[in-house]
C-alpha cells in the first residue's frame, strides 16, 4: 500500500522538477517555434544543431549526474561538510570538464552537419556552424547551471533549481526576441540571435546561482575549504557520472545518425524539420518524467545515504511505476492534436514536414511509456551511485538494436523511413527490459555503499557474512534513527546523536 504521506513528498520533489525540465526544454522549443518563422531552412539548421548540442552538453552529465547521487547521499548521512566537499569538487571538475567539450565541439561542427545533411544543403550547414560556434563558447556557464541544479535537487531542493530556470526562461524569450528579429538600434541577427540568447541567460543564471551557493541560505553552501581538485573525490564523481555521460553521448550520437538516415529517405533534407519537430515533443513529455527521475535519485540515494537498503528499493519500484502511468496520460494530448502541435512548430510546414511528422507520431508516440520505463529506472540507480547498466542499455538499445533494425527496415527492406520509427521502438523495448531486470536483482544497493568512508575504511576488509551482520545489527538501525551522523575513526565507528551515541569498535567486532 502506498501511503500518502509518500505520495506527497514524491510530489513535492518531482513537480517543481518537472517544471524546470519544461522550462528548460522550453528554451530550446521557444528558439525552434521563433526560429520556424524564418524559414524551412533555417529550421532544419537548428535542429541538426540542437542534436549535436545537445551530444556534447550531455557530458555535463559525467558531473552533474554524478554530484546528484553523491549528495544525495551526504545529505541521507547527515554530513553538511560533506555537501559542501562535494559541491566545490563537482563545480571544479565541471569546469575542467567544459573547456574540453568547448575545444572538441568548435573542431567537430561543421563535419558533423555534413554528415547529418544531404549533402546539397550548403547553406543550413553554414547557418548552423555559425549557431553552434557560439553554444559552444556557452558551455561553462550551461555547466554551472547544470551542476548547481542538480546539487540542489540530490539534496531534496527542487524548488531553487526551478525559480532559476524561470528567470533563465524570461532571460532566454527577451533575449532571443531581441536578438533574432531586432529591436531598436540592435539588428535582427536571424539564427545568430537565437545563439546570444542562449549565452548571455546562460552567463547571468551563473552568476546568481554562485551567490546563491555563497549566501548560506540554501540547503545547498559552500563551506570554508580548499577549491583545490581533490582526486579520490572526482574519481567519485567521474566513476558516476561518465557511464551517464557516454550514454548520453550513444544515445544523442544515435539521433544524429538517425537523422542522416532520415534526410536518406523520401523525405530527403526537410525530413530534418519533420524530425527535429517530433523530437521537441517528445523532450516535452520526456522532462517530465524526468521530473519522476531526479526525485528518484534524491530519494533512493537519500534511502542509502542512512543504509535502509529495502526502503530504497520500495520507494524505487513505486516512483517507476508512476512514471509509466504518467507518461501513458500525457501521450494522449499529442494524438488528439497532432496536426496543431506540428503547425505550432512551423507554422508553414510543408506536405513531406507534415507528413513525415505525423508518420513519427502515430507510430513511436504510443510507446512513449516504455521509455518512461528505462528514463526511471535511470534515476534510480543512479540514487545508488550505479550508472553502468543505465550506460550498457543505451548503447545495446538505442544505439545498436535501433540503428541497424532502422537501416535494414528503410533500405534493403524497402520500408522507407517508417522503417526507421520502427527500429527506434524496438531499442526502446531493449533498453527498458534490461533495466528492470538490473533493478530487481538489487546489486546495486551495495555499489552506493562501497563509495562510503566506513566501507573504505573498515568494512571493506570484513568477510561477506561479518558485512551482512554490521549492516544488519549497527548501520542500518543507527542510520533509522533521526539525527544520527556516522563518524568513522581509526578503530571505530560513532553513530553520534546529539543526546546520545553508540561506539562501535572495530577490532572487538
Amino acid at each position: 500500500m502506498v501511503s500518502k504521506a509518500f505520495l506527497k513528498s514524491v510530489w513535492l520533489l518531482a513537480f517543481p522538477v518537472i517544471l524546470t525540465n519544461l522550462m528548460q526544454a522550453s528554451m530550446t522549443v521557444i528558439d525552434t517555434i521563433m526560429i520556424g518563422r524564418l524559414g524551412p531552412e533555417e529550421l532544419a539548421a537548428v535542429g541538426m544543431g540542437n542534436m549535436i548540442r545537445l551530444l556534447f552538453l550531455i557530458s555535463i552529465l559525467s558531473v552533474s549526474g554524478g554530484a546528484m547521487s553523491l549528495m544525495a547521499q551526504a545529505r541521507g548521512g547527515r554530513d553538511p561538510h560533506r555537501m559542501s566537499f562535494v559541491t566545490r569538487q563537482s563545480l571544479v571538475s565541471g569546469l575542467l570538464l567544459s573547456v574540453v567539450i568547448t575545444l572538441v565541439g568548435l573542431i567537430v561542427t561543421k563535419p558533423l552537419l555534413q554528415l547529418m545533411s544531404d549533402g546539397d544543403s550548403h547553406k543550413i550547414v553554414r547557418m548552423g556552424s555559425e549557431y553552434l560556434y557560439i553554444i559552444f563558447l556557452a558551455t561553462p556557464m550551461i555547466t554551472i547551471n547544470f551542476t548547481i541544479n542538480r546539487l540542489m535537487q540530490g539534496a531534496g531542493d527542487t524548488k531553487t533549481p526551478f525559480y532559476l530556470s524561470a528567470l533563465m526562461l524570461l532571460f532566454n524569450i527577451g533575449f532571443n526576441y531581441i536578438f533574432i528579429f531586432g529591436y531598436g538600434f540592435i539588428p535582427a541577427y536571424g539564427i545568430l540571435g537565437a545563439a546570444y540568447g542562449t549565452f548571455l541567460s546562460r552567463l547571468l543564471l551563473a552568476v546568481i546561482g554562485i551567490a546563491i551557493l555563497y549566501s548560506g541560505k540554501n540547503i545547498v553552501k559552500i563551506l570554508e575549504g580548499t577549491w583545490r581538485p581533490d582526486r579520490p573525490l572526482i574519481k567519485d564523481i567521474l566513476s558516476i557520472g561518465v557511464p551517464s555521460g557516454i550514454q548520453g553521448i550513444f544515445r544523442h550520437g544515435s539521433n544524429i545518425i538517425i537523422m542522416s538516415l532520415v534526410t536518406a529517405s523520401s523525405l530527403g533534407a526537410l525530413g530534418a524539420a519533420a524530425l527535429s519537430i517530433c523530437t521537441q515533443v517528445e523532450s516535452i513529455v520526456g522532462y517530465m518524467a524526468v521530473g519522476l527521475n531526479v526525485a528518484g535519485t534524491a530519494i533512493v540515494g537519500k534511502e542509502l545515504g542512512r543504509w535502509q537498503p529495502e526502503s530504497a528499493y520500495n520507494k524505487g519500484t513505486i516512483l517507476i511505476y508512476l512514471g509509466i502511468i504518467m507518461m501513458a496520460i500525457l501521450i494522449i494530448p499529442i494524438l488528439i492534436f497532432d496536426r496543431e502541435i506540428i503547425l505550432l512548430f512551423d507554422p508553414s510546414a510543408s506536405a513531406d514536414i507534415i507528413k513525415g511528422s505525423l508518420s513519427y507520431i502515430h507510430t513511436n508516440t504510443y510507446f512513449l511509456p516504455v521509455s518512461a520505463f528505462g528514463i526511471l529506472i535511470t534515476g534510480t540507480l543512479r540514487g545508488a551511485g550505479d550508472t553502468k547498466p543505465a550506460m550498457i542499455s543505451s548503447i545495446i538499445g538505442r544505439n545498436i538494436t535501433s540503428l541497424v533494425l532502422g537501416y535494414i527496415f528503410a533500405f534493403p527492406m524497402g520500408m522507407d523511413y517508417v522503417g526507421i520509427w520502427y527500429g527506434i521502438i524496438i531499442g526502446r523495448f531493449v533498453d527498458a527490459i534490461y533495466l528492470w531486470l538490473v533493478w530487481r536483482s538489487r546489486k546495486w544497493q551495495l555499489f552506493a555503499l562501497k563509495k562510503t568512508e566506513v566501507y573504505r575504511k573498515h568494512l571493506k576488509h570484513f568477510s561477506e557474512e561479518k558485512l551482512a551482520l554490521y549492516l544488519r545489527k549497527y548501520r542500518s538501525p543507527q542510520m533509522a534513527i533521526s539525527s544520527t551522523m556516522e563518524v568513522v575513526n581509526e578503530d571505530n565507528v560513532t553513530y553520534q546523536r546529539t543526546d546520545d551515541k553508540v561506539v562501535v569498535s572495530i577490532k572487538d567486532f
